[in-house]
């Protein structure tokens, strides 16, 4: 197999300039800036699929969706997306929740609200099928379990994965502004 060899040598000192400054301009904060472009692609998209999923009653989710900055260095930079909230991993993963300081997780139903310990007017009660309820007088308010499986309904990754074409052309977007503007001033 026969190789050949290139080499192009610019010997204009104001091209050189321009090359120069092309490569000082694609560092750092630059490069930041354009992973923050396409990951304001993904959290918009994140928040879109929370509320089509219906995952929260609130949408305290949402609105804590946040990116920042991991690494910043002279020729990379990475950048984080998520939330701090406790609950989101559950519903991003899917698994298994346990009671922290209880024998048994009490699950509302027919409207019930707040917690069973608040309340003196429930008697703890077997069903047929060997349930554990808390009733009051109306009838069954919660239901006792000792742990509960919640699939995963994933927000955030479906988000990236859905949306490459328009993460990369945000993130090209602002690289091609930078590429411009250190193009023009050299």
């Amino acid at each position: 197999m026969h190789k050949s060899a290139f080499k192009i040598s610019i010997n204009d000192d104001p091209l050189k300039r321009k090359f120069r400054a092309l490569r000082e301009g694609m560092r750092g904060d630059v490069l930041v800036n354009a992973l923050l472009a396409g990951g304001v692609v993904v959290l918009d998209a994140a928040r879109m699929n929370i509320l089509a999923q219906d995952l929260v009653r609130t949408r305290q989710l949402s609105r804590t969706l946040h990116q920042q900055v991991m690494e910043k260095g002279s020729t990379s930079a990475k950048i984080g997306m998520g939330t701090d909230l406790e609950y989101a991993a559950i519903h991003e993963f899917g698994g298994i929740i346990t009671p922290k300081t209880a024998k048994y997780l009490a699950i509302p139903i027919n409207g019930a609200t707040g917690s069973p310990r608040d309340r003196d007017d429930l008697s703890l009660r077997k069903t047929g099928g060997g349930n554990l309820v808390l009733v009051d007088e109306s009838g069954v308010q919660f239901v006792l379990k000792q742990s509960v499986y919640i699939p995963a309904q994933p927000f955030l990754r479906p988000a990236m994965d859905e949306n490459v074409d328009r993460i990369m052309a945000e993130v090209s977007a602002v690289l091609a502004q930078q590429i411009e503007a250190a193009w023009k001033t050299n």
